[in-house]
C-alpha cells in the first residue's frame, strides 16, 4: 500500500494528514513515516503548527475587540458572552487538535531528522564548535598573557579563521560562529547570574533545583516554537534545561561558579560574585 499522492503534493498531503489525524489509523502514519513521505509529512505538520499559531493571534485580537467593543456599548454583554463562550468552545477544540498535531510531528520529526542525519551533524558542529571556542579562549589567554605566540598557536589561529561549515545561510567560518555562541551564551549566561544572584541571596551557594523555574519562566518563551518541538523529537527533554546546562558550563568556565555535592543533590558555589553581578548588569546598581 502506497500513499494516494506525490511527495511534492503538499496540498493532497494536507488533506490526507488531517484525515489521519482525525481517524488515527496506524497504517496512515506507517505510510507518512516513510522515507519516500517523511520530509513532506514533517513540512505539512509545521505547516499545521503555524497556521494553528496564526489562528490563536487572530482570536486573542477578536476578544480584545468583542471586549472593547463591550465596554463601549457598542455590543450588549449578552451578546459579548455568548461570543466569548462559543469563543472558548472554539479555543478548547483547536487545543485538542494542536495536541494532536504536536504528538504525530514529534514522532514525524525525529524520523525526518534521522533520514537527514540531522542529529549527527549537530553532534559534530557542537563538537567543532566546542574546539573552536577552546582555541578561541587560549588565543585570548596568550595574548592577554603578553606572551609570544607559539608556532603552532598561530597556526591554530590561522584554521579557526579559515574553517567553514555549511549553515542555512550558506557556510559560515568557524570564527564566526564562536563568536555567535560565545555571544548567545553571555545573553542566556546574563540571565543566569541574575537567578543565581536572586536565589542565593547572601548565601555563597544556592541548590541548582532552585533555579529551574525562575530559568524556565525567563527562557522558555524566548525558545523558537519549532526550536522546542525538534529538541524534544531527539528525546533528549526540554529545551529550555539544555540551555540551563549549557549556561551553567558557560559560567563555571567564566570561573564565576562551580558545581557542588552529589548529582540529586546539587548545589552551585557562588565563586565571583562580583562577577556575577557585573555579567548580570547589576555591579553599577
Amino acid at each position: 500500500m502506497t500513499l494516494p499522492y506525490e511527495p511534492d503534493d503538499d496540498q493532497a498531503a494536507d488533506r490526507y494528514i488531517n484525515a489521519a489525524l482525525r481517524s488515527r489509523d496506524a497504517e496512515a502514519w506507517r505510510l507518512l513515516a516513510a522515507d519516500s513521505h517523511v520530509e513532506q509529512t514533517d513540512r505539512v505538520l509545521r505547516a499545521m503548527l503555524d497556521r494553528i499559531a496564526v489562528a490563536r493571534v487572530h482570536r486573542t485580537a477578536e476578544r480584545a475587540t468583542a471586549r472593547s467593543r463591550a465596554l463601549d456599548g457598542e455590543i450588549s454583554q449578552a451578546e459579548y458572552q455568548r461570543d466569548a463562550a462559543e469563543d472558548a468552545t472554539r479555543a478548547t477544540k483547536a487545543a485538542h487538535f494542536e495536541t494532536l498535531v504536536r504528538e504525530h510531528h514529534r514522532l514525524i520529526a525525529a524520523a525526518a531528522r534521522r533520514l537527514r542525519g540531522d542529529d549527527v551533524r549537530d553532534e559534530l558542529t557542537d563538537l567543532v564548535l566546542a574546539l573552536g571556542s577552546a582555541i578561541d579562549a587560549h588565543r585570548a589567554a596568550v595574548l592577554a598573557g603578553g606572551t609570544e605566540p607559539s608556532a603552532v598557536d598561530r597556526a591554530l589561529w590561522a584554521r579557526l579563521a579559515t574553517l567553514d561549515l555549511p549553515g542555512d545561510e550558506g557556510r559560515t567560518s568557524v570564527e564566526e560562529l564562536v563568536r555567535r555562541h560565545a555571544a548567545r551564551q553571555d545573553d542566556f549566561g546574563r540571565v543566569l547570574a541574575g537567578i543565581i544572584l536572586d536565589a542565593a541571596g547572601e548565601d555563597t551557594s544556592v541548590p541548582r533545583a532552585a533555579l529551574l523555574p525562575a530559568w524556565k519562566k525567563a527562557v522558555a518563551p524566548t525558545l523558537d516554537i519549532a526550536a522546542k518541538a525538534e529538541f524534544a523529537a531527539k528525546g533528549k527533554g526540554s529545551l529550555a534545561t539544555e540551555k540551563l546546562r549549557k549556561a551553567l558550563g558557560h559560567l563555571e568556565r567564566k570561573g564565576l561558579v562551580r558545581r557542588s555535592g552529589p548529582a540529586d543533590a546539587q548545589r552551585l558555589d557562588l565563586l565571583d560574585r562580583a562577577g556575577l553581578e557585573e555579567l548580570a548588569g547589576l555591579s553599577a546598581l
